[in-house]
């Protein structure tokens, strides 16, 4: 199997300058497409597209929302539910930097799998881009090759910049979604200490108000995000970017 040609890092860098401002200039996810396309395959890649994980309250099994893949993969992927045994799509939940298929499938019985039948469809490899962008929306950026992808830091910290330009440029380009209500600073200090999972009594006694008051206040951030739970309050806040970081202790 081919590994990655060996291409100077100037031309990473002319790929990637001004990009955002030549995504900025499609008027559709057509045009969007065929100006990505033109950075990228100048490196190598033969496809790119932005796959929605999660986004406007539920999961979409790794869908495509705009782009392309080799054909006939995206279809062979939906058909046999790939999605729920992808390591790729929980590192695109979990992690923040971009990878490659290579680097998180092969370890993995399932996900060594499904890449061996991405391989016989022409995707050998690919680089992912974790994508957190608006309200609710988890996703990931793939480029996708047919060799295997060896890459220095500095090209894939300036691939990542471009996947990122491009998701958000597609996303602008789709109808407008509501952004979130917003959430009271004592909502928010309520939710930071649920996160760290901690109890009403017990965050009332850390800032001073009742398990009552607290309660109420917790009840309020799940209506306002839409959550049914705990947990997927804590979810939908981090998602929401109003959650970064635990409390200090």
């Amino acid at each position: 199997m081919l590994a990655s040609p060996a291409l100077p890092l100037d031309a990473f860098k002319v790929a990637a300058q001004g990009i955002a401002s030549a995504l900025s200039e499609a008027g559709n996810c057509a045009e969007l497409d065929l100006i990505f396309a033109g950075r990228i395959e100048r490196l190598g890649y033969h496809s790119a597209g932005y796959l929605r994980v999660f986004g406007e309250g539920q999961f979409h099994g790794a869908g495509y929302l705009f782009g392309q893949t080799t054909p006939g993969w995206a279809e062979r992927y939906q058909s046999q539910h790939y999605s729920l045994d992808d390591p790729i799509v929980m590192a695109a939940c979990h992690m923040s930097a971009a990878f490659t298929l290579n680097e998180v499938a092969a370890p993995s019985r399932n996900g060594a799998s499904i890449l061996a039948d991405s391989r016989k469809h022409g995707l050998v490899d690919g680089l992912c881009s974790p994508i957190r962008a608006g309200y609710d929306e988890v996703g990931l950026v793939l480029l996708g090759a047919d060799h295997l992808l060896e890459l220095a830091d500095y090209q894939r910290f300036l691939l990542q910049g471009m996947c990122e330009a491009y998701a958000r440029a597609g996303l602008a380009l789709l109808p407008m979604r509501a952004e979130p209500p917003s959430l009271t600073q004592r909502e928010v200090e309520c939710l930071r200490w649920v996160a760290a999972g901690r109890s009403d009594p017990q965050i009332g006694m850390i800032l001073g108000l009742s398990p009552n008051t607290v309660h109420a206040h917790v009840e309020a951030a799940k209506s306002k995000l839409g959550a049914n739970s705990r947990a997927q309050l804590v979810l939908r806040a981090v998602m929401a970017g109003i959650l970064r970081s635990g409390p200090s202790r």
